[in-house]
């Protein structure tokens, strides 16, 4: 096979999975799923057709990261089919729901040989002519969310060309090594020292917070992850909303509000630090760009003094926007303050990181989806097994119909169910009784 470009150099993003003890993150199973309900016809050749599109458009997708090498690179192919397995499944119409998103569990649940190019595989399954599940699957080391919704709306902007014999409307991009050598001039620019001396001073003395599991955490997970699903209803959702527009604050500060408040109860710590995801494309030329862009940059927020909610809340405000302002990749803050992981060494604290995503905010998302006559993405209700890299994720997702959809991932080994259920209760319980008074002391909400 013909390699196009020999070399480019990997992110942050990738070298920080490129270390010891990440190797789980270029394992098979380290996948990202997604799946789409579809009604009307389906012509299985342009899809085919426009899956290939994708990977044409897209290098990542066509991506091998070289690790065993000093320093690691990227190893980019020309394009490449993309698997498509089609296959009916009849169903009758009550039980279809409950099948779409075994589908979708199943999609989870694959996997993807790092070496095998394409970086993405689809299933089409029909239960009849009129209602389909398309599942495509990805590998993480080279997607994030922001990526997954950008090959679903190209893929379905590639499928209308096919079937309508016309060219597909989407912006021209570059491509992730763009990205990565924008960020490596960026590194190298005056101003990285001075966000360095910021977080040198921010971090000092700090360790970051783990969630105690309820045993040993293994020095290699060998069960499988799990979901452990719950919500923030719409009505607490509203609130939050409105409590947004009058603090001048974003749903991300708030959620975050709240899971300090639940790290202290936890902890006991008045300055919890947490591990945090920002969707990394600070500047709007990688917008349409797939890779791995995902930061992880560490909240430490003071919360001495703090009488209210509220004030919590504007604390935690402050600590994102200097993060904001001071963004650096967390490998740059690894490499400067090794001991803010130390607490990590005990046996049974677990990394942990949240995340929060405002899919209302991502212009990418564009469901429902236009393939067919209407296609919406499929969402867990249920638990189901994932596979994770290490440590736990506190995942938030407020979605278009109102509420915020949660889960916290979190491997058996380590953690009781129950523990994680009274853990995901309380910050709910949290959560809704800061909106109900915002004012009222935050340690006894």
């Amino acid at each position: 096979m013909t390699v196009i470009e020999v070399r480019p150099p990997v992110s942050q993003q990738q070298l920080l999975w490129c270390t010891p003890g990440q190797s789980d993150a270029f394992s098979p199973r380290f996948v990202m799923g997604r799946a789409l309900r579809i009604t009307g016809r389906i012509d299985a050749a342009a899809l085919q057709a426009a899956l290939d599109d994708v990977v044409a458009r897209h290098e990542m997708l066509r991506t091998i990261v070289v690790r065993d090498a000093e320093p690691p690179y990227q190893e980019i192919h020309p394009p490449l089919p993309v698997p498509l397995t089609v296959r009916d499944l009849p169903t009758p119409a009550e039980a279809r729901a409950q099948a779409a998103e075994d589908l979708l569990g199943e999609a989870e649940d694959s996997s993807i040989d790092v070496e095998q190019l394409p970086l993405l595989r689809a299933t089409l399954t029909r239960f009849d002519d009129s209602d389909w599940v398309l599942s495509v699957v990805t590998h993480h080391s080279g997607c994030d969310g922001w990526s997954m919704n950008l090959i679903l709306r190209d893929l379905v902007e590639y499928y209308a060309a096919r079937i309508g014999d016309r060219p597909a409307e989407l912006p021209d991009i570059p491509q992730y090594q763009d990205y990565v050598r924008w960020q490596q001039a960026e590194i190298e620019q005056p101003r990285t020292a001075t966000k360095m001396a910021y977080w040198q001073r921010q971090l000092a003395g700090a360790q970051l917070f783990g969630l105690p599991g309820d045993h040993p955490v293994p020095a290699r997970y060998t069960a499988p992850y799990y979901r452990h699903p719950f919500f923030i209803d719409r009505e607490t959702t509203a609130a939050v909303n409105r409590f947004t527009k009058a603090e001048r604050c974003s749903g991300f500060m708030v959620m975050l509000a709240a899971f300090n408040v639940l790290a202290h109860r936890i902890s006991g710590s008045l300055d919890p630090t947490i591990s945090t995801v920002f969707h990394g494309r600070s500047d709007p030329r990688f917008q349409d760009t797939l890779g791995m862009f995902m930061n992880f940059p560490i909240m430490r927020t003071d919360l001495a003094g703090c009488r209210s909610f509220q004030d919590v809340v504007l604390r935690t405000r402050a600590t994102c926007l200097d993060a904001l302002e001071h963004e650096v990749t967390l490998p740059q803050i690894l490499q400067a303050m090794p001991s803010i992981r130390s607490a990590l060494r005990h046996p049974v604290n677990a990394y942990s990181v949240f995340s929060y995503w405002d899919l209302t905010l991502t212009r990418a998302t564009g469901e429902p989806y236009q393939i067919g006559e209407g296609a919406t993405v499929i969402r867990r209700s249920s638990r189901q097994s994932e596979k994770l890299p290490g440590g736990t994720t506190w995942g938030m997702v407020a979605t278009p119909s109102g509420e915020v959809s949660c889960g916290l991932q979190y491997n058996s080994e380590v953690f009781e169910e129950q523990t994680i259920a009274d853990w995901t209760a309380d910050y709910c319980r949290i959560v809704a009784a800061a909106m109900a008074d915002p004012n009222q002391n935050w340690q006894q909400l």
